[in-house]
């Protein structure tokens, strides 16, 4: 009876036991986790994204290239004026034949700019003159000393004419010798004299020549810039002085070129600048120079353009932006530029395939289709126009079967877009005109 009692304490502590109770909760989250029914994801429907497409049109392109550069005059018709000696200031843009000149004002060759001292070399000359004066003194007197050498020869000849006639010691050989010799003598302090009146002459034109430089003219014609000197100031040699520019008919354009660039061009080729103004001009030019040889610093090569100036009124020095066609006109299939995806190489086109028209949820009727990627082989393009020259159109995938010239080719929003993805063609919105209001209408 104990026994028996024993036992059944015992199996209902093991019912009644922690293990039992562990089992009976990991029981119950098993039976509420197996009931609950998997949840199923919702597929959200995305909308058509809105794009612009158009067909390809056949334009006539023409690829110009463009080029930055500075205007400068030709290089037979600029001259920078500078001080070839050292010397003091005493005169700037004097009157010369009643003529006065100015900054700014069109000065012909010789016109004179600006005078420096020239004394020192003033007195040299004056020196140089008295010293040839001197000269020419004694070459009168060696004039008088051979006319008189030439007398005693002339009597003492005589002479011996007429002893020969009359067998009378009239003039020994040896007297008319001496006269001969003395001849001769005064002839070559004559010819001396000569040298020295050269030399003279030499001098006081080499003076002249001296005090020139002292006098600063205008070696070409042209247009006076900015004068850099005062009254009074001494300037070293070399002292700019002055700018003569002529670019009134003709101006160069000077440009520098990148390697990849300058295989496109060549000299003859045509050129367009325009002037910006009231009145902008699109003048037309050409190439007139291309360096052989790239700057050591940069690279580049320079290139010049040389436009008639007439009607461009380009100053010197001024940045301006030019156009070089670098490939004729041609007809061709084109699409805008924004068509192009050209974050690689060759670039993208996007598309528009499966096109079809149904309303939308507000009603109205729109055009949706499927995008697909192609690769583009490009060709000309007119930077002008902003069009773009297609030559072919690939599937990587091998699955369009349209052509280049039926194509819908997105042209606006195409970035990001992959292949399938669904589009709807995007309307142009109409501005609506702002209502009407009174001149004597306040804002409030």
């Amino acid at each position: 009876m104990s026994l028996t009692s024993h036992d059944h304490r015992v199996s209902v502590n093991r019912v009644g036991g922690p293990d039992y109770r562990l089992k009976i909760v990991c029981l119950a989250v098993l039976l509420t986790t197996g009931c609950r029914k998997p949840t199923t994801p919702v597929d959200e429907k995305v909308p058509p994204a809105p794009v612009k497409w158009e067909s390809p049109r056949q334009l006539l392109l023409e690829e110009w290239t463009e080029l930055v550069g500075v205007a400068l005059p030709l290089p037979n018709r600029a001259a920078r004026v500078t001080a070839p000696v050292e010397g003091r200031v005493i005169a700037v843009l004097p009157p010369t034949a009643g003529k006065r000149i100015a900054e700014g004002q069109l000065i012909n060759k010789g016109d004179v700019l600006a005078q420096l001292d020239p004394a020192a070399f003033v007195a040299n000359r004056e020196k140089a003159e008295a010293t040839k004066k001197v000269v020419m003194a004694e070459k009168e007197a060696a004039e008088l000393a051979v006319r008189q050498a030439e007398l005693d020869v002339r009597r003492l000849t005589e002479l011996r004419r007429q002893q020969d006639a009359s067998s009378l010691p009239l003039a020994s050989q040896i007297e008319l010798e001496k006269a001969v010799a003395a001849l001769e003598t005064a002839r070559a302090h004559s010819r001396a004299d000569d040298r020295k009146l050269e030399a003279a002459d030499k001098d006081i034109a080499a003076l002249n020549q001296q005090i020139s430089l002292y006098t600063l003219t205008a070696p070409c014609a042209g247009r006076l810039g900015r004068l850099q000197i005062v009254l009074g100031q001494t300037v070293p040699v070399g002292t700019a002085i002055a700018d003569v520019v002529d670019v009134e008919t003709e101006i160069d354009v000077l440009c520098y070129v990148a390697a990849n660039t300058v295989r496109k061009i060549n000299v003859g080729q045509l050129a367009r600048v325009n002037a910006s103004g009231d009145k902008p001009v699109d003048a037309e030019g050409k190439i007139v120079f291309i360096a052989d040889q790239a700057e050591s610093e940069t690279g580049t090569f320079a290139v010049k353009v040389r436009f008639p100036n007439q009607n461009l009124h380009l100053r010197a020095n001024a940045v301006a932006r030019l156009r070089v066609l670098t490939k004729p006109g041609k007809a061709c299939w084109t699409v805008p530029e924004s068509a192009l995806i050209e974050d690689q190489d060759p670039p993208i086109i996007v598309v528009v395939e499966d096109v079809e028209t149904k309303k939308n949820a507000d009603g109205k009727e729109e055009q949706t289709g499927k995008t697909r990627r192609l690769r583009a082989v490009v060709g000309v393009r007119d930077r002008v126009l902003r069009q773009v020259e297609i030559l072919q159109l690939d599937d990587p995938e091998k699955k369009w079967r349209g052509d280049l010239e039926n194509a819908l080719i997105v042209v606006e929003k195409g970035q990001g877009l992959q292949t399938g993805d669904a589009v709807r063609l995007e309307e142009e919105e109409e501005e609506t005109p702002l209502p009407a209001t009174k001149p004597d209408e306040k804002m409030s």
